[in-house]
């Protein structure tokens, strides 16, 4: 079996370093995402499911808040906020300019593209926050999307992806994988516990990061790929004929 697994996971590597296949892929991906959060916003617009769903599950929190649970969702949500998002992005583009300058180029790109969706999303919809006697702390814009679930993919799962990428050690391979999860369901969670977003903002949030994320890993990727393709038949161009 596992040696089933290995052959497939080979093949399919093999496939996507052809530019072509790897570039329908990721335009799948970002079809996909965008189909998902364009739903979800048309279903909060015409006051669907999801809407009730919403509010189902912020009185049901509200209801079983523990301090315990407030201190440690707010110190959880406290890593999503703009200002430290911002510290964090600085930080990283300046320690990975002068060797990883691909890697900072994708985090800024990612954070700077989705927070702007994010803050045009918030002016558009203009949806309203929970309501105050439900909600442990007090946000001034807009609901929806949601700001801290966004950056937690943008920002945290793909720093912690692209940590992935450039590790050796296996360990360290399946800690920032992880990390990569664990991180947007933390921060996406304290934003509900806490009752500063419905369960579509959270979704919506996590969907734009996700849409951004691909983007910024997919077309640089493909560039890569075609490069490396040109340059192959080039060589094989050039060689020279040695048939009698």
């Amino acid at each position: 079996m596992r040696k089933q697994a290995s052959f497939i996971a080979n093949r399919a590597h093999q496939w996507l370093e052809n530019p072509w296949p790897f570039a329908v892929l990721v335009g799948t991906a970002l079809i996909y995402v965008a189909f998902l959060a364009s739903g979800l916003a048309e279903e909060i617009l015409d006051n669907e499911s999801i809407v009730r769903v919403d509010g189902w599950l912020v009185h049901w929190l509200a209801a079983h808040r523990t301090p315990f649970g407030i201190g440690f969702f707010e110190t959880v949500s406290f890593v999503g906020n703009w200002e430290v998002a911002t510290l964090m992005v600085v930080a990283a583009v300046i320690f990975l300019w002068n060797r990883r300058q691909r890697a900072a180029l994708t985090l800024a790109l990612a954070c700077a593209g989705s927070e702007l969706v994010v803050y045009f999303g918030k002016a558009g919809f203009g949806r309203p926050r929970p309501p105050a006697i439900l909600s442990v702390v007090t946000e001034l814009d807009g609901s929806f999307p949601s700001g801290h679930a966004n950056i937690s993919v943008a920002l945290y799962a793909l720093g912690f992806y692209l940590l992935f990428r450039s590790a050796r050690s296996p360990r360290l391979k399946r800690l920032w994988l992880a990390l990569a999860f664990l991180f947007p369901l933390l921060i996406g969670f304290s934003r509900l516990y806490l009752g500063a977003h419905y369960l579509s903002d959270v979704l919506a949030g996590w969907g734009i990061g996700l849409w951004w994320s691909i983007l910024v890993l997919g077309v640089p990727g493909f560039v890569r790929r075609r490069r490396a393709t040109k340059r192959q038949a080039a060589d094989f161009t050039s060689r020279p004929n040695t048939a009698k």
